[in-house]
């Protein structure tokens, strides 16, 4: 026991201040040799210490000391661990927000990432889904349109002009074979897509999102004509 402990306080030492640690993904890489009941105990027994804080269940992270004490992990801090080097993206209000698409902003961070062991997990203000798909710069744009347009009767305050501007760069880009890659792995409305589809045609920009949706269906979403007539 002395000497497990001895050996993950000696890589606590190793690991930056206020980042996240993913209990079970760290046993299976670093500890696999330690008992899984017994390993957990330390990990209790150095959050006692105050060498570790556990946030929610399966995270921890080592505190940043400063002359006034410990500063808490941020929400920031929390989101970063899931996007950093391309493993997911910020969707919600702060991908609205910051596309130009609404003023409003939220306290929580939506998170999409491929790094998430369960489907689902809060740390703090900042909500994790898991994406099983590879981002990339071509299908980014894609998810993102999605994302918006899958809650564009949600969004607050939404500033329509604002949302003809950035449909209009997405068209300019727009990747067919990004948005068949998005499509066959991750799920997403058929009105949804067929939004994107509308938006795309009236672009006169070519697609084959028609294959994912029925002929024979009318899809709920804004009328093209009517929407650009904002302008």
């Amino acid at each position: 026991m002395k000497e497990y402990t001895k050996k993950i306080r000696e890589y606590i030492e190793t690991v930056s201040e206020n980042m996240l640690i993913e209990a079970n993904a760290l046993h299976n890489k670093e500890f696999p040799e330690i008992p899984e009941s017994t390993y957990y105990k330390i990990l209790e027994r150095l959050c006692k210490d105050q060498r570790l804080i556990h946030l929610t269940n399966g995270l921890y992270y080592k505190p940043k000391e400063s002359a006034f004490g410990q500063i808490p992990i941020s929400d920031k801090e929390i989101a970063a661990h899931y996007i950093h080097n391309g493993h997911g993206i910020i969707i919600g209000y702060h991908l609205y927000n910051d596309k130009g698409i609404t003023t409003q902003i939220s306290k929580n961070i939506e998170v999409l990432s491929n790094v998430i062991g369960s489907q689902k997990k809060t740390a703090g203000n900042v909500k994790i889904k898991r994406a099983n798909i590879k981002f990339t710069s071509k299908n980014i744009p894609i998810i993102e349109t999605l994302e918006i347009l899958q809650n564009y009767n949600k969004i607050q305050d939404i500033n329509k002009k604002g949302l003809l501007s950035y449909m209009a760069g997405f068209a300019d880009k727009y990747s067919d074979n990004a948005a068949i890659e998005v499509l066959q792995n991750m799920k997403y409305k058929k009105s949804t897509i067929s939004f994107v589809k509308s938006f795309l045609d009236y672009l006169n920009v070519p697609n084959s999102l028609g294959k994912y949706l029925s002929k024979l269906s009318n899809y709920a979403i804004p009328n093209m004509e009517k929407l650009y007539e904002i302008n």
